[in-house]
């Protein structure tokens, strides 16, 4: 359809040519022709950019395996004196977008708590324990650091899976976005719980 648009459009110009060579002979022909060819050039190169953009506005289905990508690549040391307290990066992937937002350990169980409530099956997901002593000893934070990671996968796997879940696949599919996973719980948000040099606590 667009290689006969571009063609009706290519005879027309000819004839406009042909008409304006008749009326005036100070019009070269050739150069005439070098601005068609400079015309449909554009044409070639507007249309490959439109393919081009409708390709990457469209998800790939075979991104829905795995969705959402969720790591927790470090934690870092916030505060003074007794407000001092660890927070770890949480490392979010939708599809296409990438977003990162610093957490408390208290922001973790505090989610848990209030969306096990809404879903009960995310109660059969274990959540890291609090601790009473070693708060502050690295490598209690280590070992609690891989299992939040655990956790935040095992949850999210759940939420894809639940029908009472706005997240469930069924439900949102291919418009599954951050914007998506912010709505769900602020706990994914950045710029909530504004507390720390990092942005977030």
């Amino acid at each position: 359809r667009i290689n006969a648009f571009i063609e009706e459009e290519v005879q027309r110009r000819l004839q406009t040519i042909h008409h304006m060579c008749g009326d005036n002979n100070n019009i070269s022909l050739s150069q005439s022709t070098e601005n068609l060819k400079l015309h449909n050039g554009t044409i070639q190169r507007k249309l490959k950019y439109e393919r081009m953009v409708c390709r990457s506005g469209r998800a790939n289905p075979d991104d829905l395996k795995d969705p959402i990508k969720i790591s927790i690549p470090r934690y870092v040391l916030c505060g003074q004196g007794k407000d001092e307290h660890y927070e770890f990066e949480i490392k979010i992937t939708v599809l296409d977008e990438t977003w990162t937002v610093f957490r408390r350990y208290s922001r973790f169980r505090e989610m848990h708590k209030t969306l096990k409530l809404k879903y009960p099956e995310l109660a059969t997901i274990e959540f890291p324990p609090k601790k009473l002593f070693g708060n502050k000893d690295e490598r209690v934070i280590s070992e609690r650091r891989s299992h939040l990671e655990k956790y935040l996968r095992n949850f999210f796997s759940a939420m894809l899976k639940s029908p009472s879940s706005p997240l469930h696949l069924d439900k949102v599919g291919l418009t599954l976005s951050k914007h998506t996973i912010c709505e769900f719980s602020p706990f994914f948000k950045k710029g909530v719980f504004d507390y720390s040099s990092h942005g977030t606590g």
